[in-house]
């Protein structure tokens, strides 16, 4: 009879769940309708993601994971619930054993949300993970070996950097600027600049698809709310304003990594001058910033080939090799 092994991505942009010989079974938004006078969740996952901006007042859309960690346990709870359900695996957690990645340095109390989490699912062992070395295993890095890898992985509330070697966190920080700051900042120059107001799902599909960082340029058609007329309007902008708008949180992110770099062993550094720098999570997928950041800092920079799904796909490799996993 073969072993019960589940994994689970808790991101704060989406959730993936991984089951033992089949893989990534399902992956959807961390995100929940909810009625604001009555509290009551009206829909998860991808029914909540599509009713962004499409939704009375009395209808909030909110993310009970933030910053990869549990904001609202209660939701969370129904969140995974759901999920479990429609990838019909519901039963397939009853005392199962679970491998969850939880965020670079949490606390005792987040930690011990995750294990709660768990327990509530009926697990009978739970392995947390710290996701940055999930992200490792994901993107094909032999963190075992004595030679210093480093990655960043750039994700919906989050930013992780990190150096490993040897299975080991050798140093690692993290910080805010990630994609949800990104659609913020998008939001704000259409704003300002064109007195057009638009969503952070639109804000979020013209990051991924109408942004060029380094170099060329791209067209896009936007449409929104003409803050004058009050009327629906479209508009046509260039990477160019992407560019203007994402800047500062660009190079504020880039000079924290180079401070990141300034104080290692010089035999790391020349490890991560020669093997270069993994770029990872959903923001790895911006046109042009692995340039950038190799033309900023110095070093080759290796986009993730599979970049949005790093983290389960490490986990998906933990759950082939438990043994490791409780060294």
């Amino acid at each position: 009879m073969f072993e019960k092994v589940i994994g689970i991505d808790l991101g704060t942009s989406n959730i993936a769940i991984y089951k033992k010989r089949k893989g990534m079974i399902l992956r959807e938004p961390s995100v929940v309708a909810i009625d604001r006078e009555t509290r009551e969740v009206l829909s998860f996952g991808n029914d909540a993601k599509a009713m962004f901006g499409r939704t009375p007042d009395r209808v909030e859309i909110i993310h009970p994971i933030r910053k990869g960690v549990v904001a609202d346990f209660d939701i969370t709870d129904q969140l995974i619930n759901y999920l479990m359900k429609k990838a019909k695996v519901k039963s397939s957690f009853l005392k199962s054993k679970i491998v969850m990645s939880i965020p670079l340095d949490i606390t005792k109390v987040e930690e011990n949300a995750f294990r709660e989490i768990s327990e509530r699912m009926g697990s009978r062992e739970v392995y947390l993970v710290d996701s940055v070395n999930a992200s490792s295993l994901g993107v094909g890095l032999d963190i075992n070996y004595p030679t210093a890898s480093m990655i960043v992985d750039i994700g919906g509330g989050k930013t992780d950097i990190a150096i490993l070697s040897l299975g080991k966190i050798v140093k690692g920080t993290k910080t805010d600027i990630a994609g949800e700051l990104f659609d913020r900042r998008i939001v704000s120059y259409l704003k300002q600049k064109y007195k057009l107001l638009i969503g952070e799902k639109t804000a979020e599909e013209l990051k991924i698809n109408g942004s060029s960082l380094f170099e060329g340029e791209k067209e896009t058609e936007v449409r929104g709310r003409d803050l004058i007329t009050n009327l629906p309007h479209e508009i046509t902008i260039t990477s160019k304003d992407l560019k203007e708008a994402l800047q500062e949180d660009i190079y504020s992110l880039i000079d924290l990594i180079k401070d990141f770099l300034e104080d290692i062993h010089p035999e790391m550094a020349a490890d991560i001058m020669k093997n270069g720098m993994i770029l990872t999570g959903g923001c790895a997928s911006l046109e042009g910033l692995d340039k950038l950041l190799s033309y900023e800092l110095g070093i080759p920079v290796h986009r993730a080939h599979q970049n949005e799904t790093s983290t389960i796909e490490g986990i998906g490799i933990l759950l082939e090799n438990l043994s490791y996993l409780k060294k």
